[in-house]
């Protein structure tokens, strides 16, 4: 009799390990089909940055050659002006949207009578001022420190209204 229930109890327990192991398959799959494309909502002035940071620190040069070449690798790796995009809307979602659409902190929620009154108190520029400098609760750049000072003032112009 106690070998049956040996034997019965490491069914059941290996009965239950099994649908365990199953269940966490099972979970890792859906995890990654759920899971969204890194790449979907990627937003181009992050990815110019990106590539900027990842320009290598040194080269071996010779001669005047050398660094001539190294010189317009360099220029060519830097995006122009016009390149970078301002994307009020992307930055408003990404960062601002979770303080200033429920007023955490004493942040003015967006589009209401409380903009309006620091706008006109304060003037545009010393709100985008203090959005790149940070104020009170609210960190420098939103937190998001590679963002340029006119995506900074086209997310404060969006929040405007």
């Amino acid at each position: 009799m106690d070998q049956q229930d040996d034997r019965a109890f490491l069914r059941q327990f290996s009965g239950i390990i099994v649908g365990l192991f199953l269940l966490t398959v099972a979970l890792i799959f859906v995890a990654r089909w759920m899971q969204p494309d890194p790449d979907a909502d990627a937003n181009p002035s992050q990815q110019i940055l990106a590539e900027q940071r990842i320009l290598p620190v040194g080269a071996v040069r010779f001669g005047e050659e050398g660094a001539a070449a190294l010189a317009d690798a360099q220029v060519a790796a830097l995006p122009a002006a016009e390149d970078v995009v301002v994307d009020a809307e992307a930055v408003y979602a990404g960062l601002c949207k979770v303080c200033h659409e429920a007023g955490v902190a004493g942040a003015p929620i967006t589009d209401s009578e409380q903009m309006t009154a620091r706008l006109d108190e304060k003037g545009l520029d010393t709100l985008v001022s203090n959005a790149i400098n940070g104020l009170n609760a609210m960190p420098p750049r939103g937190g998001n420190p590679a963002l340029t000072d006119e995506q900074i003032r086209a997310a404060v112009e969006f929040m405007l209204p």
